[in-house]
């Protein structure tokens, strides 16, 4: 069992949204409000500046003063900091500063300005090791098609798995035999992290031990209950089923909102999820747009299903 000298992460980690104002300034009043929210509903932790558009998107002190806002706001909950940037000197500054801050992890993706080699993986994430002082879980994130460069199975086995800062995996390759091969291959000493929510039903049937929150801003208490039962192995009980279909059909039609990409605008559909569950997203910083108003009506019809699940419980 992975052992943490702070919270772990492990559970529902929830993306935090970047709140910003209508003239482009963090509202961190309404980013510490989100985290008091995701713990009164049992959300188990949250993840601020995911590489959703928003990590490149603060500037230095931004990132200083966010963190120490989060930190101060979260409770029992886990507060996991992104610490990727653009090159390796950012992503040290920034995972050192959230360890002293008193974050109990933080998410590290590859420096992706220009491709990187497999044989840097290993090194990269040993410098950030070396950096700290063993008091933050640091969560790998693997996503190739923005790095150019897949962390595979044998790069977990033979550079990865024994780098004690390293204590969770969220794996956005979604490649069926990639996927579940890394899972297998991690899950007795790294925490696997389903990259969002809906494959976690298939992960954690596996070892999976828990999901990035992305839907669950719409439906929270839903969300808590799935996790539950898919960690008690209740997979084939008919609530969890449909469940589980409902989400899965949810997220498909989040990533097909009409004349609004998945990808250039996951920042804006972050922001508008949380405004649907009623809480604070506003604008994503620019150049990254909002969602139009058809886009906006069809993702609010897209998560309408799993509102009246949990009006249910």
């Amino acid at each position: 069992m992975t052992t943490f000298n702070r919270n772990p992460i492990e559970g529902i980690m929830a993306l935090s949204p970047l709140c910003l104002t209508d003239d482009q300034e963090i509202d961190y009043d309404g980013i510490r409000a989100n985290i008091e929210h995701l713990e009164s509903q049992g959300v188990h932790g949250f993840v601020q500046l995911s590489s959703m558009g928003q990590v490149n998107a603060p500037t230095e002190s931004e990132f200083a003063e966010l963190t120490d806002v989060c930190v101060d706001a979260a409770d029992d909950i886990t507060c996991v900091i992104g610490g990727s940037g653009t090159s390796q000197r950012e992503v040290i500054d920034r995972t050192t500063y959230a360890e002293q801050a008193g974050a109990d992890g933080t998410m590290v993706e590859l420096p992706y300005m220009l491709p990187l080699e497999p044989e840097w993986v290993g090194p990269f994430f040993r410098d950030v090791d070396d950096a700290l002082n063993g008091d933050i879980a640091v969560m790998v994130y693997n996503f190739p098609p923005v790095t150019d460069c897949n962390i595979t199975p044998d790069i977990w086995r033979e550079d990865l798995l024994d780098i004690d800062s390293i204590k969770a995996v969220k794996e956005s390759n979604m490649a069926l035999y990639h996927h579940d091969e890394v899972l297998q291959t991690v899950a007795d000493d790294v925490n696997f992290i389903s990259p969002y929510d809906a494959p976690f039903w298939h992960d954690s049937q596996l070892g999976g031990k828990g999901f990035i929150g992305i839907l669950t801003w719409s439906a929270p208490k839903l969300f808590v209950k799935f996790y539950e039962e898919c960690r008690a192995g209740n997979h084939h009980d008919e609530w969890v089923r449909e469940a589980n279909r409902r989400i899965v059909r949810a997220f498909g039609d989040m990533n097909r909102l009409p004349d609004a990409p998945a990808e250039p605008y996951e920042f804006g559909v972050l922001n508008a999820l949380a405004e649907i569950g009623g809480q604070n997203g506003g604008p994503p910083r620019k150049p990254y747009r909002p969602l139009h108003d058809e886009a906006r009506a069809a993702l609010e019809d897209a998560v309408e299903p799993l509102q009246a699940l949990e009006a249910e419980l």
